[in-house]
């Protein structure tokens, strides 16, 4: 059989490696705890300060340029650049029939057009719909009373 002592002895040291173990786990996470709360506090300082370099209206204000820019080229646009006689040229892909009795193929050819007036492209409504549906749909969620 094993004598007492050296069970209490083997129990004792068992019992202190535990709470050495415990206990030295509690630190390291209360260490990890402080690094990661120092570490959010200098990430909210450099937040705070890049706020402070530049003022939150910036992003408005190229907003509100990007806006009037799309509207004076969908609105305003068609009906003043005419008047200066700017010409616009427009791609255009024009198909050759096929030739020898279907031997060659058809192919395109690409010719520049010269047209009068303003052109108005599938991009630019596009963009016009989408500026309107923003607007009218951040409108409708504002609880402004």
């Amino acid at each position: 059989m094993i004598a007492p002592e050296l069970l209490s002895l083997i129990g004792g040291g068992a019992a202190g490696f535990l709470f050495r173990y415990m206990a030295q786990k509690a630190q390291d996470q209360k260490e990890m705890f402080q690094q990661m709360m120092a570490a959010n506090k200098q990430t909210t300082e450099n937040q705070t300060a890049a706020a402070e370099r530049v003022p939150l209206d910036v992003g408005k204000f190229v907003r509100q340029l990007i806006v009037l820019s799309v509207l004076f080229g969908s609105i305003l646009a068609p009906f003043v650049l005419p008047f200066f006689g700017i010409p616009t040229f427009v791609e255009v892909d024009a198909k050759t029939p096929e030739g020898l009795f279907g031997l060659v193929p058809e192919s395109t050819k690409k010719f520049f057009v010269e047209v009068n007036g303003y052109l108005f492209t599938s991009e630019s409504r596009q963009v016009l719909l989408s500026i309107v549906g923003f607007y009218f749909g951040s409108a409708a969620a504002s609880n402004k009373s």
